[in-house]
């Protein structure tokens, strides 16, 4: 029975995942939970991108100032086991806005049998306030030049801005790096070499002392 029970609110989910996804394309004008006459070709890619495993998200303990109002929102909407929770230096302070103006279209396209919370216009600022405040910084200046400079760009630069160095200790690059290539892996299907992880860990670790 416990197994039953499992596996209908995982296809829940995967029925929540693949609406988002069909809400997001969907024509202009068309009702939420609306059927097209016929399945095309981009509605299979659709449909079968929103099936692809998703990163696993950040415990709400980790998130930045967790007592917090913008915390406790974060969790309530962007938690809600249609994906895992999002760290906020996931993405950069130019790029939160945008991100979380798709999501909030999607959730509002739903339908309501899904149960999936919407939030008010005061709370989205509250969360869009709080992810600008903990956003991934992003270096402005020319990065040091050492080994493992170019490997960096090619490989950090190619899904979003390139990190400061100076945003982690030199430490703590070491679990970053490889937190991004589990994200690698389940979103894009490719990880880095142990050789290019340790040039790249190297090059952090020494450009975050510079």
């Amino acid at each position: 029975m416990g197994c039953r029970r499992g596996m209908g609110e995982q296809g829940r989910w995967v029925a929540v995942a693949a609406a988002l996804a069909l809400a997001a394309c969907a024509p202009e004008g068309t009702p939420a939970g609306g059927e097209s006459a016929q399945t095309t070709s981009a509605d299979n890619v659709i449909l079968a991108a929103a099936m692809v495993n998703m990163p696993a998200g950040l415990p709400a303990s980790e998130l930045p100032d967790p007592a917090g109002q913008g915390a406790q929102l974060t969790v309530k909407f962007c938690g809600q086991a249609c994906h895992g929770l999002p760290a906020p230096s996931s993405h950069s302070a130019t790029d939160w806005p945008v991100v979380l103006r798709r999501m909030w279209l999607r959730m509002s396209s739903l339908d309501t049998a899904y149960h999936v919370a919407v939030p008010t216009a005061a709370e989205r600022v509250v969360v869009l306030d709080y992810m600008l405040a903990n956003a991934l910084t992003v270096t402005e200046g020319l990065l040091p030049d050492a080994p493992g400079r170019l490997l960096f760009v090619q490989k950090c630069g190619s899904c979003h801005g390139l990190p400061d160095p100076r945003q982690h200790a030199p430490d703590d690059w070491v679990s970053v790096v490889r937190r991004m290539n589990g994200r690698m892996e389940n979103l894009l299907r490719k990880v880095l070499s142990q050789d290019e992880m340790q040039r790249i860990v190297l090059y952090l670790e020494a450009a975050s002392r510079s």
